[in-house]
């Protein structure tokens, strides 16, 4: 039991670390298109499309890394509502920094902690059921 563990929580860590660096390094290349002077409506706007994007990629290459590694077949669910779990998460962040209760710092590690740790429970849950799923035997309901 705490070998499926570690393995699903290793798994589950280097596709998170894959996943935040294509992030970056979709958000770095996004941004040397982005205009950063102008109006502020046009950077808020600019800046708010480079993280949806970047967040985006970022999560899409950890699910199905995270799925292939785990051998798990993730549905839709997870790629729709987990989008909605990271802007969530980056919503608190941002509040957090904002009021001064966080320094930038603090609320970028602790939003990456949160998520890891959110990803990583999830992620732990799934491959058990899908698990105990298939040791189950079919049930034949025809009667």
């Amino acid at each position: 039991m705490w070998k499926r563990t570690a393995a699903i929580w290793l798994m589950h860590s280097l596709a998170f670390v894959a996943g935040l660096v294509l992030s970056g390094v979709v958000a770095v290349g996004l941004w040397a298109v982005v205009p950063v002077t102008g109006a502020n409506w046009l950077v808020f706007g600019g800046a708010l499309a480079v993280s949806i994007i970047a967040v985006g990629a970022g999560y899409g290459l950890y699910l199905t890394l995270v799925g292939l590694l785990l051998d798990l077949n993730l549905g839709w669910a997870y790629y729709l509502l987990g989008p909605v779990v990271v802007l969530g998460v980056m919503a608190l962040v941002f509040a957090g920094v904002y009021s001064h209760m966080l320094t930038v710092g603090q609320g970028s590690l602790g939003g990456y902690a949160v998520l890891f740790l959110i990803g990583g429970g999830v992620m732990t849950r799934r491959a058990r059921l899908g698990r105990e799923n298939a040791e189950m035997p079919e049930q034949d309901d025809r009667a």
